[in-house]
């Protein structure tokens, strides 16, 4: 069932959800949660909802509250973080942490990356207690709310706490959580990325060793060189094409809304031979994120040798982010990183931090977003997409929850990418964008839930 526009006062939904992000955005949660915490607990205090504070470390709050349902389906979690990361406040042209409205916009640390979608979620729950109470009529399901800590750490104070220690409060069957929702354009055609999938996370460790030896006398067996040229030939190319299902649906989708030649050669990027020769004819920052869908990747971000300018030393090390296609393992990325090396002297140790997980598009809640959008955004389109990073996602696939990462917001004039604001300098998200999110969330949970 689908809720009809004019029987929610949108404009109202809109300002509370502002409300809310403006308060959340002015709790500085870079190193303990505590203040967001507490306002989220004031809030579901006001409507009654049953709430449960997680604190697994002193300084480290996380909330869970439950609005009941009536039973006759399993529940639905609304899943996000309040903890972000830091600011340089010289490159801030305001307040990172004052909720400042400008020119339509609101500014702040975590106003996308994702205390956005906390607003939204709890004003969805505050809502919908409102109504349950006023018309006597509970939804379908339970909707289960859950802001949690340290996410953009390793969320060892969050949800692999809650995961490991209690994990009946993420009994579900559906979620919603970040990691998608934002849209790209492509042929006069928007495309909102839903993510049904996303990647394993490893450490890679290479470690080069060579002859030590005086560094006015260069020669050939330098562990630096030899490391450097380990590093280079991983960033040289892709490693193998691995395509998924979900990546195979996701580049089907984008072919159809181009006209041929552009259909076919699109289509091509599946191809082991020929995927480079499409990604070179598309802009740098579409190729990038289509590559990460197909590869394993390591990306160099640390590297350490040597103590002294004149000493060529007898070991250098670089490590590594790799990211591994649901499917793939450890071992065997490591077995392509070896080849793609191919010095018996550089050793390769992969160390999973996270699985990967491939889920299915064909749910009701799949259903439920693409028709939220296809109202509130009519030709728009909903893609199912392999995220190339990692989210607390990761811990409720094991358990069996079928977890979206889904948080709307339409391509504006001027306003860059969420990918780009996240994280960045004078983060922010427009008061239409958040309408329009609560919109989209209202929509597909209702119609999920009744």
């Amino acid at each position: 069932m689908t809720i009809q526009e004019q029987t929610l006062p949108w404009s109202a939904l809109g300002e509370e959800a502002t409300r809310h992000l403006q308060a959340l955005l002015r709790c500085d949660t870079t190193k303990t949660e505590t203040s967001a915490i507490a306002y989220l607990h004031s809030q579901l205090e006001l409507e009654s909802i049953e709430t449960r504070i997680i604190e697994p470390t002193p300084g480290r709050p996380n909330i869970w509250a439950r609005l009941p349902g009536n039973g006759t389906q399993r529940p639905l979690l609304l899943l996000s973080h309040v903890d972000v990361v830091p600011v340089e406040r010289e490159n801030w042209t305001v307040d990172p942490f004052g909720g400042e409205i400008q020119n339509g916009y609101l500014y702040g640390r975590g106003a996308v990356d994702m205390k956005c979608m906390t607003a939204k979620e709890l004003t969805f729950i505050l809502h919908a207690a409102r109504q349950a109470r006023a018309n006597g009529q509970p939804l379908n399901r339970d909707i289960v709310f859950l802001a949690v800590a340290d996410e953009e750490n390793a969320s060892t104070h969050g949800m692999a706490w809650i995961a490991e220690h209690d994990p009946g409060l993420l009994d579900a069957e559906y979620a919603l959580n970040e990691g998608g929702g934002y849209a790209i354009e492509l042929g006069g055609k928007r495309i909102y990325l839903c993510e049904t999938a996303q990647k394993g996370s490893v450490e890679v460790t290479l470690r080069a060793v060579g002859e030590p030896g005086h560094g006015s006398v260069p020669h050939r067996d330098n562990a630096v060189v030899r490391l450097a040229r380990a590093v280079q030939r991983i960033a040289a190319r892709p490693l193998p094409l691995h395509a998924t299902a979900t990546s195979r649906r996701f580049i089907s989708l984008l072919a159809q809304t181009q006209t041929q030649p552009s259909q076919a050669i699109l289509l091509q990027a599946l191809h082991p031979l020929l995927s480079e020769q499409v990604m070179r004819v598309l802009p740098e920052t579409s190729a990038n994120g289509l590559r990460a869908m197909l590869h394993n990747t390591a990306s160099p971000t640390f590297l350490q040798a040597g103590q002294a300018l004149n000493v060529i030393p007898g070991e250098a090390i670089a490590r590594l982010d790799g990211r591994i296609i649901p499917g793939q393992t450890s071992a065997s990325f490591a077995e392509e990183l070896r080849q793609r090396i191919h010095d018996p002297q550089v050793e390769v140790r992969v160390d999973p931090q996270s699985l990967g997980h491939e889920g299915s598009a064909e749910t009701p809640l799949f259903a439920a977003l693409r028709d939220a959008i296809a109202r509130h955004d009519p030709d728009a389109l909903v893609a199912p997409y392999l995220f190339p990073a990692t989210s607390d996602s990761r811990f409720l696939a094991p358990l069996g929850v079928i977890a979206y990462g889904f948080d709307p917001m339409r391509p504006e004039p001027g306003w860059p990418s969420p990918q780009q604001v996240a994280h960045g300098h004078d983060e922010r998200i427009s008061l239409a964008n958040l309408e329009f999110g609560v919109k989209v969330l209202f929509d597909a949970t209702y119609q999920l839930c009744r």
